[in-house]
């Protein structure tokens, strides 16, 4: 068995010394005889030492390694302050976690163990894992790839001819970010570009010559403004990594980029089921096709031993990076299509158009030098009705349009290890965000509410905020995630598994319109059709509703009228005055508990309907249910609209 490096972090938290004492115990295994480097090595260990890098972040000063699919757990047994400790490395080897186990023994306290498990070991083998006396165990910390950089292209965009495709501008706007030293020098905040900043990286000297044979990076004859720390992260494959480089020195010294005018998800899928056919391809390691000025490349550079590096590319890492790709790609599938950073997606409602469509791509493509390949296992410029895209599968030869999660990346969220540590309750803050963020995605593709998952996102909002008002954010503290929310999780998880299709289009009108309206002690809602109210209810706040924030009161309104008045299937369009609901409704959650709660309740009514409920702001003098929470009792049905307090529009307030 072939056996790799890892590495294990633990922490005292116990014992004779009130000072935490942290250690970084480094594994080396045995290799198979036809292996290099087979030779068995000693076990080492070295102290993890903050350091301070020009008054900056806090670096952890630690090599970081790989792992293989052959999994070994690297543990550290402590002892107190200045007395050292011993590294201890365990397999699958039963034996060795006995002996583990004996040396464990007699710890006063208590000690915490994060391994790093691949992400191609299954969480079965890893909850097999006898447990540890003493220790509380958290899979998945990241870790550098330690895997060859993936092959990259040479080609480099020709931007000034993309620029000049650019009949929107949108663009142009950015382009001086590549090619324009003194614009590039204007977006920093303080106005002082002198940098000064350097981050050693680890581990990289490997990967020089290979950065240097594709153009990607080149010697530095002088010290760049920012060195920054770069690392590798695994591709797809599993098999290769891609450059990425930590910029956060250089994006806090300059200010936010524009808007990537990255399409809504949610319209991204609504636009492709508009059509029959697509055809689907993707950048060539799209970020370095974008060359950089050499003038401005000495602020993206990559601290190393012995001579830095410069990058004469488009820097992955960098604030501005994705901003420039998307708009780029937008130039490119303009009236064709959609992009997706480097996902393009040219579409077509018959073959004829779709097919003339892609003609266009290639044209411009070829004219800017842009190099392109088809995703997966599919010909170039083959156009599909069936594909899968930015991970949502599409099916646009049923008789309704249709989408899914891609079944690969559903099967992967759902028995990934950090799902198994998260439903455990002990997981590390990295791991809960990974699936968080999982959640989300799933959640908008699948066209589940949000606001189902009340308690989850609750703690998700309480975690970040932690992390970001921390001064050094510890993502592989291992966090204690609440009942409540791996139950909602766990409800997902079910959904997922499943992967049920979600049919496309926009149901028919109901032809009605639902007014809601809350004040400080009551509620009304009424229901509007053919120009007169056909039905109402009407009600005064009691119990703990009476002290609530007024967004909640006017939530509490829109949910009596929905599960009071709302009945015909369909698109049921819902007048409100206040632009925190309007925007819970229409995204399906809101950063409230109690709202989401509420919002709960109403979207699970409506579906079981077969309402699809569509929320528009109107002013407070255009609101028609106003006056009936001011004291106005409610007509008798039918009864003719009243005349709004005002005909403003929400134009009117610029």
């Amino acid at each position: 068995m072939a056996v790799t490096w890892t590495r294990a972090w633990w922490r005292w938290t116990g014992g004779p010394t009130t000072r935490p004492v942290e250690r970084v115990v480094r594994v080396d295994g045995r290799s198979r005889a036809d292996e290099p480097g087979g030779e068995r090595q000693a076990f080492g260990r070295w102290v993890k030492r903050p350091r301070v890098d020009g008054g900056k972040r806090r670096g952890d000063g630690c090599d970081r390694r790989s792992l293989s699919p052959t999994w070994v757990l690297a543990v550290g047994c402590p002892q107190p302050a200045g007395r050292g400790g011993r590294g201890v490395g365990v397999g699958r080897d039963a034996s060795r976690l006995a002996g583990l186990q004996r040396r464990l023994q007699g710890i006063a306290g208590g000690l915490a163990v994060y391994d790093e498990a691949p992400d191609n070991v299954s969480s079965s083998t890893y909850s097999s894992t006898p447990s540890l006396p003493g220790c509380r165990v958290a899979p998945g910390m990241r870790a550098d790839a330690g895997l060859p950089l993936a092959r990259v292209t040479s080609n480099r965009i020709d931007v000034e001819a993309l620029a000049a495709m650019d009949g929107v501008g949108r663009f142009r706007e950015v382009l001086p970010m590549l090619m324009d030293p003194v614009a590039f020098a204007e977006a920093f905040v303080s106005g002082d570009a002198a940098g000064g900043c350097r981050v050693p990286s680890r581990g990289m000297e490997r990967h020089r010559a290979t950065l240097r044979s594709c153009g990607v990076a080149s010697d530095a004859r002088s010290r760049p403004a920012f060195a920054m720390k770069a690392f590798t992260t695994p591709k797809k494959d599993g098999r290769t990594a891609r450059l990425v480089l930590d910029a956060r020195p250089l994006n806090d010294a300059m200010r936010r980029p524009p808007s990537m005018d990255l399409p809504r998800l949610r319209d991204f899928i609504a636009e492709v089921e508009r059509h029959r056919f697509a055809m689907q391809c993707d950048g060539v390691s799209y970020f370095y096709q974008f060359p950089v000025d050499a003038s401005i490349s000495r602020y993206f550079g990559i601290g190393m031993k012995g001579c830095d590096m410069l990058l004469n590319v488009l820097c992955m890492g960098w604030s501005w990076a994705p901003c420039i790709a998307q708009r780029a790609s937008n130039v490119l599938v303009r009236d064709l299509g959609l992009a997706w950073v480097d996902n393009f997606l040219v579409l077509g409602g018959t073959l004829d158009e779709a097919e003339r469509n892609v003609a266009v791509f290639r044209k411009r493509a070829q004219a800017a030098r842009v190099e392109v390949r088809a995703e997966g296992d599919d010909a170039l410029w083959q156009v599909r009705s069936r594909f899968v895209c930015v991970g949502v599968e599409f099916d646009l030869a049923a008789e309704t349009q249709r989408h899914r999660l891609d079944p690969s990346w559903a099967e992967r969220w759902v028995d990934g290890s950090g799902m198994t540590a998260v439903l455990s309750g002990r997981a590390t803050a990295r791991q809960f965000a990974e699936v968080f963020g999982g959640a989300v995605w799933a959640t908008d593709i699948l066209a589940v509410p949000r606001c189902h998952f009340a308690a989850l996102l609750s703690f998700a909002g309480r975690l970040g905020g932690r992390m970001v008002g921390a001064a050094a954010p510890v993502w592989d503290e291992v966090v204690d995630v609440p009942p409540s929310a791996r139950r909602e999780l766990g409800a997902l998880r079910k959904i997922v598994r499943e992967n049920p299709w979600v049919v496309g289009g926009v149901p028919e009108d109901t032809g009605s319109v639902l007014w809601t309206d809350a004040s400080s002690r009551a509620w009304a809602a009424l229901l509007e059709a053919e120009g007169r109210f056909v039905d109402g209810r009407q009600g005064v706040f009691a119990g703990p509703d009476a002290d609530a924030h007024i967004n909640l009161k006017e939530m509490l309104a829109f949910a009596e009228g929905v599960v009071r008045l709302c009945w015909a299937p369909g698109a049921q369009r819902c007048r409100i005055d206040n632009a925190a609901v309007v925007g819970a409704v229409a995204k399906g959650s809101s950063s409230s508990y109690a709202a989401n709660r509420v919002l709960s309740r109403s979207l699970r009514v409506a579906g079981r309907r077969g309402i699809v409920l569509r929320p528009d702001w109107v002013p407070s003098g255009g609101q028609l249910a106003d006056p009936y929470t001011r004291g106005t009792s409610l007509p008798r049905f039918p009864a003719q609209l009243p005349l709004p307090r005002s005909r403003a529009t929400p134009f009117d307030l610029f």
